[in-house]
């Protein structure tokens, strides 16, 4: 079928690309296709050259497909961060991150870094989280917002201490990339920024000061920029991100710029439009702004409300409602996505995975690749494949003598105390005292330490990385096929690095290959799974299309969350109801016990109310057990 734009999407394809431009555009309402046959309109006439960029990287693999088919004249889409890495790459001489540049992952930070600070400044992990917050904070808000609870002293001693320990073991944060590509731009009048005139940034709302700051200096390189987002949709304070960025775009930012609407959703249901318009078109202080429609062919959908006893009971019942819409509405698992508000210590994704599975419906869920990455078997694999990347790759060294039984804090501290008095790495302090026998260690310490150093140059002394034969497949396959000569690792582990070839470039190289495992991992399992059902929070699931949409806990305590900002926790539900083309469940119990009583505002075996936000809504509270037994 040939697709016809509506009038607002041709004045977006029309647009002049020598001029900036705001589009604020409603869930559903096709802002993908239309970028894309904007950027295909300025390439085939040979128009300005053109970049795109989004936030997150679930967001750019769905763009990724659809400028695949057009590959021949439109390159590929990256975040933010993959611009900001690939660019400070290709200008090495205007920051002073360590080099090669080396991303530290979840599991990284939280049991090596963290656990070597808490000991160097003799405080708590936490203290040391809050320590690291306020520094990123200070990255992506662009001012010095200290924490109240933060000791002045610790703060002191945590930038002296960072300075050092990350130039020890060669490792910089995802979150500061665009500070220092921020700073480079500033500083750097020559810097090198790539061939393109003309940027489209998708995900406008979700981007935070340092993001804006950095993209307003392209503009003083001659790039025109089109901002691409929704207000409504804008969920990530945790990383300062706030709607202000997109609202200020003409008035403060971009004076003179286009500005254009897409108003007419072209996926959610009737029925689940009204019940969503109804919660963000409360939100105090809104401004004006077209009203979202639903298109013509758009279905009237399902949308209810449903009270369960007890959280037992409300599991029972989504479980039986996923059944249902795959024996008898025909939906497919991988069309069927179960939301909820946060999963700490799998609160929900746990007895949710368990009722699904035990009725023989396989589930997927992001949390999982966390637990794949820090299976120990998979860590020892993947710390040898970065130390065949790169053989000073003082993490990867410090993992593998973490992971072995028998090696403790004093011999890293041993070696990293070396390194700060020989004023080198903690690589290559490591294998400097190995050629030397490590003269300096006692015995016992000496021959564990010798062991995990002596294996790991065996497994890898044939291993080469630089102009390895990949066949037709990529990093994640040749990885998968190393793995059983190189100690073994688990099956799901190995599935992983096959399936992320599809999504990685493999002239990159096998370093930045280990660098996305962690997040486009967690962005494939966000994304179509094959006859599994997704289980995932609601922030997770921006940028998610499903035919039925089923969202937890959707109560007062919970959503909004007591400690969160209500505006943010609005639209957050607002993002989660707008999933669904066809079906749409929200659950609340009126009384819990166990794990997930205490998620929110703890309420443990007491009466709970309703969630404020749906109080006036078009869809009324309703008997959920009522309901799943009426299904047929």
């Amino acid at each position: 079928m040939t697709w016809e734009p509506t009038d607002e999407q041709r004045r977006i394809i029309d647009h002049d690309p020598d001029g900036c431009a705001r589009v604020l555009a409603g869930p559903g309402t096709g802002k993908s296709a239309t970028v894309i046959q904007l950027l295909l309109r300025l390439a085939e006439h040979g128009g300005s050259k053109s970049r795109l960029l989004t936030f997150t990287r679930a967001a750019t693999n769905e763009l990724k497909e659809k400028v695949a088919q057009h590959a021949e004249v439109l390159d590929p889409p990256s975040t933010v961060h993959s611009f900001a890495i690939s660019t400070l790459i290709a200008n090495p001489d205007v920051t002073t991150l360590p080099r090669p540049i080396r991303i530290a992952d979840d599991w990284e930070w939280q049991n090596l870094i963290r656990e070597h600070f808490k000991d160097l400044l003799g405080c708590g992990v936490r203290i040391v989280d809050r320590a690291r917050s306020e520094m990123a904070s200070a990255w992506m808000s662009l001012d010095e917002d200290e924490d109240p609870d933060l000791p002045e002293e610790v703060r002191n001693r945590f930038a002296g201490e960072w300075e050092q320990h990350r130039l020890k073991f060669g490792y910089s944060l995802l979150s500061e990339l665009p500070f220092r590509l921020l700073n480079a731009l500033e500083d750097h009048a020559d810097l090198q920024v790539g061939d393109f005139s003309f940027l489209v940034v998708d995900e406008y709302q979700d981007l935070n000061q340092c993001d804006l700051s950095l993209l307003k200096q392209l503009t003083y390189r001659g790039v025109s920029l089109m901002g691409v987002g929704d207000d409504d949709q804008s969920i990530y304070s945790f990383r300062r991100a706030h709607p202000t960025g997109i609202r200020r775009f003409l008035a403060d930012d971009y004076p003179g710029a286009s500005d254009y609407s897409l108003s007419i959703s072209q996926r959610c249901a009737t029925s689940v439009l009204e019940w969503a318009r109804s919660v963000i078109e409360g939100l105090p202080g809104r401004g004006a702004r077209p009203r979202l429609t639903p298109a013509p062919h758009c279905l009237p959908g399902e949308a209810r409300y449903l009270q369960f006893r007890s959280g037992p009971r409300e599991i029972a019942g989504v479980t039986r409602l996923v059944e249902w819409l795959i024996q008898s509405k025909g939906v497919a698992p991988e069309d069927i996505a179960v939301l909820y508000r946060g999963d700490n210590n799998r609160t929900w994704s746990g007895p949710l995975g368990e009722g699904l599975t035990g009725r023989g419906i396989p589930v997927i869920r992001p949390g999982e690749i966390d637990e794949i990455l820090g299976e120990s078997s998979n860590r020892r694999l993947l710390a040898l494949a970065r130390v065949a990347a790169h053989r000073a790759d003082s993490l990867a060294w410090w993992t593998l003598l973490d992971q072995t039984s028998g090696i403790g804090n004093v011999v890293r501290d041993h070696f990293y105390d070396r390194a700060c008095e020989e004023r080198t790495t903690f690589a290559a302090q490591l294998l400097a005292d190995h050629a030397a026998g490590y003269p300096s260690l006692a015995a016992g310490a000496r021959a564990r330490v010798s062991a995990v150093v002596t294996n790991a140059l065996e497994l890898l002394e044939d291993i080469q990385t630089e102009g390895a034969d990949l066949g037709a497949a990529g990093w994640g396959t040749w990885l998968a096929g190393k793995a059983d000569g190189l100690g073994g690792c688990e099956v799901r582990f190995k599935d992983l690095l096959i399936e992320l070839d599809g999504f990685t470039d493999r002239g990159e190289g096998l370093g930045r290959f280990l660098g996305q495992l962690q997040r486009i991992g967690k962005d494939l399992r966000s994304g179509r799974a094959a006859g599994s059902v997704r289980l995932m929070t609601m922030g997770a699931s921006k940028g998610l299309t499903v035919r039925a949409a089923i969202v937890v806990g959707v109560e007062d305590g919970i959503i909004p969350h007591p400690e969160a900002d209500e505006a943010e926790e609005r639209r957050l539900l607002y993002v989660a109801m707008t999933r669904s083309t066809e079906f749409l469940y929200v659950t609340w119990a009126s009384n819990r016990t166990g794990p997930t009583a205490r998620t929110g505002r703890p309420n443990v075996g007491r009466g709970r109310d309703r969630c404020r936000f749906l109080i006036h809504g078009s869809v009324r509270s309703e008997d959920g057990d009522t309901y799943v037994e009426s299904l047929s």
